[in-house]
């Protein structure tokens, strides 16, 4: 009886550098695809503090039933909330205390030249534009039905909050805010005049 020999299968030379070649590409395309991952962590942690900022305060505003006054630095960077008093004659009750938020390093509030407005349109003239006033009226707040107004508590009032790094478009971020609901709405910057929600 004759035995038949398996000749032994395997991968040649050349299979095996077209396969390395293969990854190669895919990695190198993986890699361009994450450039700057850190300022784009950033630049959404950044987009992050300030919309979420403005949603605890308006969610505080309907649950409790107050006003919650909104201050945005822009020398410091920072986000801030108040609960204010009710107007209640004879009221001994003081306004909450003021809640902080500071972007995240190497972030600010600016607006980077060339990059448009978002698709609100409520304006891009200044990095926090606010009633078509930069940084926005004194005293503006969160009403109790959610409504985002000037000092009055009356009158709704729009805006857009731009952060981002400096000289660097990709890290363009945005925040609006619809007065009449308070409705807050994040945007990111993709480029070619392209903003995604």
């Amino acid at each position: 009886m004759k035995v038949k020999h398996k000749s032994q299968q395997g991968f040649t030379l050349l299979e095996s550098l077209v396969v390395i070649g293969i990854m190669g590409v895919l990695m190198a395309i993986a890699i361009m695809g994450s450039r700057n991952p850190m300022q784009t962590y950033r630049a959404n942690a950044a987009l992050d503090v300030v919309s979420s900022q403005l949603r605890v305060a308006r969610e505080i505003a309907i649950t409790q039933r107050r006003w919650v006054q909104i201050s945005i630095n822009q020398v410091n960077n920072t986000v801030s909330y108040q609960v204010k008093a009710p107007n209640a004659i004879g009221t001994t009750e003081l306004d909450g205390p003021i809640i902080t938020m500071p972007l995240p390093q190497q972030t600010s509030f600016m607006l980077e030249a060339g990059v448009p407005d978002t698709p609100m349109g409520f304006g891009n003239t200044s990095a926090v534009l606010i009633n078509n006033l930069n940084g926005g009226p004194v005293g503006m707040a969160f009403t109790p039905t959610g409504a985002f107004t000037d000092n009055t508590y009356v009158n709704p009032i729009n805006g857009t909050i731009f952060v981002g790094m400096v000289n660097q478009p990709t890290t363009a971020r945005a925040v609006t805010i619809l007065g009449s609901t308070g409705r807050v709405r994040p945007y990111t910057y993709l480029g070619n005049s392209n903003w995604v929600e």
